[in-house]
């Protein structure tokens, strides 16, 4: 009995620990800025999107390969155009 209910516990506690250790830490890249993985749920307005662009180019090449940085440079762009865009009159 003690045995059953000690091997449902670590069970438990390794379930509900997994989420702890795939969430992003500061030095790692964001795929779903990046490559649109790993996103769940993940729904950002225009301004969150930018400054989360910004964030990680931020970052650097400690972080990112030069191509890396290029393409979130390029997103960042984009981002900024479709504002542009969007807050031109007579939309």
């Amino acid at each position: 009995m003690k045995r059953a209910i000690l091997v449902v516990t670590g069970a438990l506690l390794m379930a509900t620990s997994t989420g702890v250790y795939a969430e992003q830490t500061p030095a790692e890249k964001d795929e779903c800025l990046l490559l649109s993985q790993k996103c769940k749920d993940q729904v950002d307005d225009i301004f969150t999107r930018m400054q989360r662009l910004d964030k990680e180019i931020q970052k650097g090449t400690r972080v990112y390969t030069p191509q890396e940085l290029k393409q979130l440079r390029q997103k960042l762009a984009e981002t900024q155009e479709m504002l542009r865009d969007m807050e031109k009159p007579g939309r």
